[in-house]
């Protein structure tokens, strides 16, 4: 930076680019992941790397990186229900509230069913996977993961380099009916 900014300029720009690092790091929570299992195709793949933000809201539709408790590691998911949600799966469809809820972003329908509607406690996540067929999450046993266990939002796929690009939430809302 120096040859081309000269001396204060490369000592500006490298301030700069400190700062912006240090928020990127340490205020917004950057981190980089690889997705460990085919639990999110057709979204994500198995071994896709990504780059995650630290959020101050998580919504639903959001994909997570959450600590697995059991396991140890990490695990990537959707958040299928926030707070206060009711959800319901029947006839292969989700049910959010009482509410269908449309999801195109799924493998396949579920083949399982809940036998009661599972309630969200208030600061916890319902999370699923978009192969929800073949995926450990919450309707396995029906638990909830506390917002601390989330890492980040998923916002980038930066590697392998022909599925470059950013990773969009889908915002998952009960249809009116």
């Amino acid at each position: 930076m120096r040859l081309v900014f000269g001396r204060v300029g490369g000592q500006v720009g490298l301030i700069v680019f400190l700062l912006l690092v240090g928020y990127f790091f340490g205020i917004r929570g950057v981190r980089f992941f690889r997705v460990p299992s085919s639990s999110m195709e057709p979204t994500l793949l198995r071994q896709d790397q990504l780059i995650t933000l630290k959020e101050p809201v998580y919504r639903r539709g959001d994909i997570v990186v959450v600590r697995d408790r059991k396991n140890g590691g990490y695990l990537v998911k959707r958040i299928a229900g926030v707070g206060g949600d009711v959800l319901l799966v029947r006839d292969g469809v989700l049910y959010i509230n009482d509410r269908y809820a449309s999801e195109p972003y799924i493998k396949e329908p579920m083949v399982y069913t809940f036998p009661k509607p599972v309630w969200v406690p208030p600061d916890r996540f319902f999370l699923l996977g978009d192969n929800r067929n073949d995926s450990d999450d919450s309707s396995v046993d029906y638990h909830t993961v506390p917002r601390e266990d989330i890492v980040g939002r998923v916002v980038f796929i930066y590697f392998p380099y022909d599925r470059w690009g950013p990773v969009a939430s889908y915002p998952l809302a009960p249809v009116p009916g």
